[in-house]
């Protein structure tokens, strides 16, 4: 259970490292320690800790409105009227 476990941690810290393109790190911890003074049985313990690259957060662009709104067009940009323009056709005697 634990190799399954240690192995599904490794693919998703491959897959993170790799999208990212930082450095993560999986720390495999086994513990040992005796069940009694006499009995010779040994309790062994894992802990599998992953720490994968943290995620570059997306940024965006905005503009301040005089209102003090957050805007996606530049309120200091006057705005251009454009229009959908036909192809041209070409005119008699011309290739």
């Amino acid at each position: 259970m634990t190799l399954d476990e240690l192995s599904d941690e490794l693919q998703a810290l491959v897959a993170a490292v790799t999208e990212e393109g930082k450095a993560g790190k999986l720390t495999l911890t086994i513990s040992v320690k005796p069940m009694g003074r006499d009995s010779g049985a040994l309790e062994v313990a894992c802990d599998i800790k992953a720490a994968p690259p943290k995620k570059t957060p997306g940024t965006s662009v905005f503009f301040a409105s005089p209102e003090n709104n957050l805007v996606r067009q530049d309120p200091r940009q006057t705005t251009m009227e454009l229009r959908e323009i036909a192809p041209a056709t070409a005119h008699k005697g011309v290739a």
